[in-house]
C-alpha cells in the first residue's frame, strides 16, 4: 500500500512498494502516463521504441494518436488478465529483473522498506522474488544492501519475522551472504552500545534472536548474549535502570527465540530464567508510584513495566513457549531454510562487550504499564488476553511499534493499525484505544506530540466510523469515573485531547450523564476537568458557542466572557491614579513617543521614594538617546508601573496583535521603568488584573514577556506562588505559563551549549575530560557577566526568534537523520547523553595557543564570551529551579500547618492532591536538568525537617535513577 510516510522517510519514488511506474523513471514523462505495467518483453520493446524514435523527426499528430490508441488497447487487456487471476509471476518484474545501470539505492530503499507493509497471499512469492533479485545485485551492491537491511531493523521492528526471513532466505542462497551480514549487524549493535541508542539496542538483540529460528545464527552463541546481558544484575554500584534496561533486552526477545532454546538448551535456560527471577525480585519499587497514571490499584493494577513483562514471560514459560501472535513467515519455507544443506551452515555470534558504567550515561527511564480494559469491558464475541498473558503484551508492542514507525503520518499509522490481524477473537478496536490513551498519558511526557494522538483517533473513527466511536465513548466514561484516583499531569492532558476532539465533532456530547457530579466540591476532579474542558473549548471556539452546547444546569462552569477589565475607567468614586490612567490612554492611542509617556509617568506620586534605593546606574546607562539623561536617578514605583502596563494593555486589548505591538512599541521603555525583580511582578500583577477572565491571553502575554526580556524567568514563578495569584494555584494555566517559563530557560542554556560546541569545532580545541563543573553545589552568583546591557540586550532579544527554532539549526555541523530516524530513542536518551559527555568537556577546556590569525582570535574572543554566557544561563537555570521548589513547599508547609491547626485531614482535600502532584509533575518533566543540581536541592531544600508527604515525592524522584 502506498504512503505517504513511506515517500517521505525514503525520499523518492513511492512510498509503500516498488511499483512497474517507478520501473520507468527512465522513460518518456508523458509515455510513463499512457504505459501499463507491463511484461518483461513490453519493457524491453518500449526502450527499443525510445532509442528508435530519439534518433527520427518527431512523430505526427496522427501517429502518436495511433500509439495512444495501442497503449490503451494494452491496458485494456491488463486489465482483464489482473481480474482473472489473483498473482501474475510476470509481477516478478515489480521487485527482480533490473538491469544494473537500473538499480539504484533509492529504488532498493523503497523495496526493502515496503515489504511486509500489507501481508497477504502474495508475501510469499514477494520474498521468494525479492531474494532472487538482492543475489543477483549483490556483488555490485553489497554495500548498499546491508546498509538498507540494518536501517529496516532500526527502523521497523513490527516487521523482524519477515525481515529474518529474508535473510535466512539469502543466507540459504549464498554461503558467504550469512557470515557478512552477522559481521555487519555485530558492528552497528556495538556502535549503538557505545553511543547509548538503548531503543535501537534492544531491537538489534531481538533480531539476533529471531535469526536462531531461520537456521543463520546457532542458539547457543544467542544463549551467550544473554549471559553477557545478564552479568549487569552482578555489577556494584551501578544504577538499577542500567540492569533493568540490559534485562528487558532479553526478556523481549526471549518470545522469539525461547521455543528453540527450550529444545536445545533447556538447562541453561532455566538457570537464565532463574537469575532474571532473583533479580526481579529484589529490585527497588520506590519510583513506582511517581510513574503511575493512577494512584488507586483498583479496578486494574497499574504494574512497573519490567515486573509485568516477566509474569508474561513466566507463563509464556509454563506454556512451553507456546503463543499464536507472532507472525512467523519463515516457516513456510521450511524445504528452503531446513534442508539439511542449510541448517549445517550456522554462524556463532562474535564477542560481545558491554560498555562500563559511565556517570554521564542518562539510560531510560522505567515505565509502568497502563491497564483500562478487562475481559468484563469487551463485547462477548471478543476475548481479551490477561494481563499476563503474553500475547497481550505482544499485541501492544506492535501497536506501539506501528504508532511510533508512522507518527508523522496520521493518515498511514491509521490504516497500518486497522490492517493488524489479531487471532483468537481478540478486541483490536479496544487494545488500539487502550495504547493511545496508555501512550497519552505516558510520564515523565509522551513520546510525541500530544496533538498526534488526538488525530490519530479522529483517523481511526474516519476508517471504523460504525465500530471504533462507540469503543472511544466508553473508554472516556471509564476515564471520567476514574478522575480522583487521576495524576493531575494526565487529567490535564485528558482535557487536551478531549476539547480537541469534541471541536471536530461540533462539541458534541452526552453531558446529561456528568450532571450527577455537579454537587461536588468545586475543587473536585471532575468538576474541575468539566471546567477545564470548556475553557480548553472556548480557546478552539468563542464563548457564546460554549453556552450554546452546553445543558443550563453546566452554566455555573462556563467560563466568564473573556473580555479585559480596566480598573481606572471612570468609576464613583474613583481609584487613586485614574486621572493618570486616563491621560495614559489618550497618549498612546494617540502612539505617543517614550519620553512623552516617560514625563506623564513622572507627574505620578510616589507614595514609596523615601524607601526605594538609587541603584538605577547600570540600566540608565543602557537606555534610548531619546530618553532624558535626568530621569537616570528615578526609581519608579509600583503604581506608575500599574498605571503604564495596565493603560498599555487595555489600548491593546483589541488582539493579540495588537497586545504585541504595544509591548513591541513600548520595549525600551519598560527597560527603563523596570529595575528590579519586584517591578517585574508588578508588571505580571497588573496583566492579570486586566486580563483576569482571559486566560489564554495571560499565557501568551506572559510568554511574550519572557521573549522580550522585560521580565525574568525568576519573577514569573515569584510570582506564580504569591497570595495575589493564590486562588488561582489549582487552574491549569497556571502551570501551563510556569512550565513554558522554565522551558524558555531550558532552551537559552541548551542554545548557549549548542553554541560552544560549534565553536568548539571550529577551533579544534583540545579538551582533558575532567568532573563537570555545572554540577557543583555552588550557590548561584548574582553577579553580571555579561559587562555590555546593550550586547545583553541585543543578545537576549533575540530568545524570540529562537525559541521557535529546532536545536539541530544550532548545529550546521551535525547531518541531520531522516525523518522516521528522529525519535529512535525513547526521550531523546541520546541526545541527551551526548550534551551531558560534551558538558563534561567543555567545563575543563585547555586551549591551547598557537599563533593565531584575526580571525582564529575573534573566535577565542566569542568563544570565551559564550562560555561566560553558559556559566551564567547555568546559575540562572539553577537559581530558578532553586525558587521554585522553595516556593512549592513554602505553600505546601502553610497549608499543612492550617490544616493541622483546624484539625482536617489534609488527604482529604482536593488542593493537596492538586498542589503535590505539580511538584511530581515538575520533577518528572525537567528530570534531565533537576538531576544536575540534585545534591544542592538535598542539602539545601529537600531536608529531613520537612513533611514527609513532601520529602516522599523528592525520594521518589531520585529512585528513578537510583
Amino acid at each position: 500500500m502506498a504512503t505517504k510516510g513511506g515517500r517521505n522517510r525514503n525520499g523518492g519514488g513511492g512510498g509503500g512498494g516498488y511499483s512497474d511506474d517507478d520501473d520507468d523513471d527512465f522513460h518518456n514523462k508523458s509515455q510513463q502516463r499512457q504505459r501499463a505495467p507491463s511484461s518483461r518483453h513490453h519493457h524491453h520493446h518500449h526502450r527499443s521504441d525510445r532509442r528508435h524514435v530519439q534518433q527520427q523527426n518527431p512523430p505526427s499528430q496522427q501517429q502518436q494518436q495511433q500509439q495512444q490508441q495501442q497503449h490503451q488497447h494494452q491496458h485494456q487487456q491488463q486489465q482483464q488478465q489482473q481480474q482473472q487471476q489473483s498473482y501474475d509471476t510476470n509481477k516478478r518484474r515489480k521487485f527482480g529483473g533490473l538491469d544494473d545501470d537500473e538499480l539504484t539505492e533509492d529504488k532498493l530503499q523503497i523495496t526493502l522498506l515496503s515489504l511486509g507493509q500489507k501481508i497477504d497471499s502474495t508475501l510469499e512469492q514477494t520474498l521468494r522474488d525479492l531474494c532472487t533479485t538482492l543475489c543477483n545485485d549483490l556483488t555490485k551492491h553489497k554495500k548498499i544492501i546491508f546498509g538498507i537491511l540494518n536501517q529496516c531493523i532500526q527502523l521497523l521492528p513490527e516487521r523482524i519475522t519477515i525481515y529474518s526471513t529474508l535473510i535466512g532466505l539469502l543466507h540459504a542462497s549464498i554461503i558467504t551472504f550469512g557470515s557478512d551480514f552477522i559481521d555487519t549487524c555485530i558492528s552497528s549493535l556495538k556502535e549503538c552500545l557505545l553511543t547509548y541508542k538503548f531503543e535501537v539496542i534492544q531491537r538489534y538483540i531481538r533480531f539476533l534472536s529471531d535469526l536462531i529460528n531461520v537456521k543463520l545464527i546457532s542458539s547457543s552463541s544467542i544463549l551467550k548474549l544473554y549471559e553477557i546481558l545478564i552479568q549487569t544484575t552482578t555489577e556494584t554500584n551501578i544504577p538499577q535502570v542500567r540492569t533493568d534496561f540490559f534485562v528487558s533486552c532479553i526478556l523481549v526477545s526471549l518470545p522469539y527465540s525461547g521455543k528453540v532454546l527450550l529444545e536445545k538448551h533447556n538447562t541453561e535456560l532455566n538457570r537464565l530464567l532463574y537469575t532474571i527471577d532473583k533479580y526481579v525480585y529484589k529490585r527497588s519499587k520506590i519510583h513506582v508510584p511517581i510513574l503511575q497514571v493512577w494512584t488507586s490499584l483498583e479496578p486494574h493494577p497499574q504494574e512497573e513495566y519490567l515486573d509485568c513483562l516477566w509474569a508474561q514471560i513466566k507463563r509464556l514459560n509454563q506454556d512451553e513457549w507456546s503463543e499464536s501472535q507472532i507472525f512467523r513467515p519463515y516457516y513456510t519455507y521450511a524445504d528452503t531454510l531446513f534442508s539439511d544443506i542449510s541448517a549445517s551452515i550456522v554462524h556463532d555470534l562474535p564477542l560481545i562487550t558491554i560498555p562500563i558504567h559511565n556517570d554521564t550515561i542518562i539510560y531510560p527511564l522505567p515505565k509502568i504499564v497502563f491497564r483500562m480494559f478487562d475481559y468484563t469491558d469487551v463485547p462477548e464475541q471478543f476475548v481479551l488476553p490477561g494481563a499476563h498473558a503474553i500475547e497481550r503484551y505482544l499485541i501492544e508492542e506492535e501497536i506501539s511499534n506501528i504508532i511510533h514507525t508512522y507518527h508523522t503520518e496520521r493518515k498511514d499509522c491509521a490504516i497500518q493499525l486497522t490492517q493488524i490481524r489479531p487471532k483468537n477473537k481478540i478486541p483490536l478496536n479496544y487494545m488500539i484505544v487502550e495504547v493511545i490513551f496508555g501512550l497519552l498519558f505516558k510520564l515523565p511526557r509522551p513520546q510525541h506530540l500530544e496533538l498526534f494522538y488526538g488525530s490519530l483517533l479522529l483517523e481511526l473513527c474516519k476508517l471504523q466510523p460504525s465500530t471504533l466511536p462507540p469503543v472511544l465513548v466508553q473508554a472516556v466514561d471509564m476515564l471520567f469515573e476514574r478522575l480522583n484516583t487521576m495524576k493531575t499531569s494526565c487529567i490535564e492532558r485528558f482535557v487536551k485531547w478531549f476539547s480537541y476532539h469534541l471541536s471536530n465533532f461540533q462539541f458534541t456530547w452526552a453531558w446529561q450523564d456528568w450532571i450527577n457530579c455537579l454537587d461536588e466540591n468545586s475543587e473536585s476532579p471532575k468538576i474541575k476537568f468539566i471546567r477545564e474542558t470548556l475553557q480548553r473549548c472556548m480557546r478552539l471556539s468563542f464563548h457564546q458557542r460554549i453556552i450554546e452546547f452546553v445543558p443550563e444546569q453546566f452554566y455555573k462552569l462556563v467560563p466568564n466572557k473573556p473580555s479585559p477589565i480596566f480598573k481606572f475607567e471612570e468609576i464613583d468614586p474613583p481609584i487613586f491614579g485614574s486621572e493618570y490612567a486616563q491621560l495614559l490612554t489618550k497618549k498612546i492611542k494617540e502612539r505617543a513617543a517614550a519620553e512623552d509617556i516617560l514625563r506623564t509617568l513622572n507627574t505620578v506620586p510616589n507614595p514609596t521614594k523615601d524607601d526605594t534605593s538609587a541603584t538605577t546606574t547600570a540600566t540608565s546607562s543602557s537606555s534610548s538617546s531619546i530618553i532624558n539623561q535626568t530621569t537616570n536617578d528615578l526609581t519608579y514605583n509600583m503604581v506608575q508601573i500599574d498605571l503604564f502596563v495596565s493603560s498599555l494593555l487595555w489600548i491593546g486589548s483589541k488582539s493579540f496583535t495588537h497586545s504585541f505591538a504595544s509591548l513591541a512599541k513600548y520595549h525600551q521603555l519598560f527597560k527603563i521603568l523596570i529595575e528590579t525583580e519586584e517591578q517585574q511582578i508588578q508588571v505580571l500583577k497588573s496583566m492579570y488584573e486586566v486580563w483576569p477572565n482571559h486566560q489564554q491571553m495571560m499565557v501568551v502575554l506572559v510568554d511574550k514577556l519572557v521573549k522580550t526580556q522585560i521580565v525574568e524567568c525568576s519573577a514569573v514563578a515569584n510570582w506564580i506562588f504569591s497570595s495575589e495569584l493564590g486562588s488561582e494555584l489549582t487552574n491549569f494555566y497556571v502551570w501551563e505559563i510556569l512550565s513554558s517559563t522554565i522551558e524558555k530557560m531550558n532552551r537559552q542554556v541548551e542554545k548557549y551549549h549548542n553554541e560552544l560546541l560549534d565553536l568548539r569545532r571550529q577551533l579544534n580545541i583540545s579538551a582533558t575530560v575532567q568532573a563537570a563543573t555545572h554540577t557543583s553545589d555552588i550557590i548561584p552568583s548574582n553577579e553580571p557577566i555579561i559587562t555590555s546591557h546593550e550586547e545583553k540586550i541585543s543578545d537576549e532579544n533575540k530568545m524570540d526568534e529562537n525559541d521557535n527554532t529546532p536545536v539541530n539549526e544550532e548545529k550546521p555541523t551535525i547531518t541531520n537523520l531522516k525523518r522516521r530516524r528522529e525519535s529512535d530513542d525513547d526521550d531523546d536518551d541520546d541526545e541527551n547523553n551526548d550534551e551531558k559527555q560534551s558538558t563534561e568537556k567543555i567545563q575543563s577546556m585547555q586551549i591551547s595557543q598557537p599563533p593565531m590569525d584575526e580571525a582564529t582570535a575573534k573566535l577565542h574572543e566569542k568563544y570565551e564570551i559564550v562560555e561566560e554566557r553558559l556559566s551564567h544561563a547555568r546559575e540562572q537555570q539553577k537559581k530558578l529551579y532553586l525558587i521554585v521548589f522553595q516556593r512549592f513547599i513554602m505553600t505546601l508547609s502553610d497549608f499543612l500547618n492550617e490544616c493541622e491547626s483546624k484539625n482536617v485531614d489534609p488527604v482529604s482535600t482536593p488542593w493537596l492532591k492538586w498542589i503535590i502532584e505539580r511538584l511530581q509533575e515538575i520533577f518528572l518533566l525537567y528530570h534531565e536538568q533537576v538531576f544536575q543540581y540534585v545534591s544542592t536541592f538535598e542539602s539545601l531544600i529537600f531536608t529531613s525537617d520537612i513533611d514527609f508527604c513532601i520529602l516522599e515525592v523528592f525520594q521518589q524522584f531520585c529512585a528513578l535513577r537510583a
